[in-house]
């Protein structure tokens, strides 16, 4: 054996050196970590929008501008960045009207979002305006010249989501390596209408895609969501607490959130 060996003792690490043992808790803080740190769910690239009123897509060059999407401009779909979210609006550090909190994962490491109920400030502590949101999530790549964009649906267009993702997960298994590429369309939904992706070919992601599915994220989380219950609980006796968003429970021109 090596000076440099080691053997492995009661569940550690144990160097032949003389140097200090590494235990398991600490090899798991540090997996912890590095699960914490690594990207689940996330937003990349540029916001995409869609349309509810006139089933147009839309994204965002820059913060002030908006270029609708061609009906030909194909996209590839990273189904492993799909996750749903809880948002908290409320008054910034800045003064101004925005997230303050959220929490949310991927499907694919197990994360559903909790019913409304069972997030803070519900039922009888709920604000008069309820400050929080809830929308989902998924990243594209735009084959023409690999723009990533991040599609927040709320409302209708999680509707939208929901359906292409259980048409996809039928076909995934048969396209191993590959992510779905689609056109981005809409259908009649009323006198308005949902988003729809429909599937033309399967191609593999390349850069940007996300990391693999890690079931463990999901105790993180269910401590996150147990931290937020306490920051926002309410004391006996005292006034709802939580800011308007501007135009709260109100559709604007796009359907979907635009997260800045």
């Amino acid at each position: 054996m090596s000076e440099n060996a080691t053997a492995s003792t009661n569940g550690a690490t144990a160097p032949t050196n003389g140097a200090a043992q590494i235990s398991d808790d600490e090899i798991n803080a540090l997996a912890d970590a590095a699960r914490a740190l690594s990207p689940g769910m996330r937003f990349v690239g540029r916001p995409l929008n869609f349309g509810w009123e006139n089933g147009a897509w839309y994204w965002k060059p820059d913060r002030d501008h908006g270029e609708k999407v061609g009906a030909t401009e194909a996209f590839a779909i990273d189904l492993r960045s799909a996750g749903e979210a809880w948002k908290r609006w409320g008054r910034m550090d800045n003064g101004k009207v925005g997230i303050v909190d959220q929490i949310g994962g991927r499907y694919v490491d197990g994360w559903r979002n909790p019913p409304r109920h069972a997030m803070p400030e519900a039922d009888e502590d709920l604000p008069a305006s309820d400050p929080w949101k809830e929308s989902s999530s998924l990243v594209l790549k735009r084959l023409s010249d690999d723009q990533l964009l991040t599609w927040s649906a709320v409302y209708s267009s999680r509707e939208g989501m929901g359906e292409f993702l259980a048409i996809a997960a039928k076909d995934w298994r048969d396209h191993i390596g590959c992510m779905p590429v689609v056109l981005l369309e809409s259908a009649p939904d009323g006198k308005n209408f949902k988003p729809r992706l429909r599937i033309i070919g399967w191609q593999v992601f390349g850069e940007g895609e996300s990391p693999p599915a890690d079931p463990a994220r999901g105790a993180l989380l269910r401590k996150k969501l147990e931290e937020l219950r306490q920051k926002y609980a309410a004391p006996k006796g005292a006034a709802p607490k939580g800011d308007k968003k501007p135009g709260a429970g109100k559709r604007g021109d796009m359907d979907d959130e635009i997260p800045y």
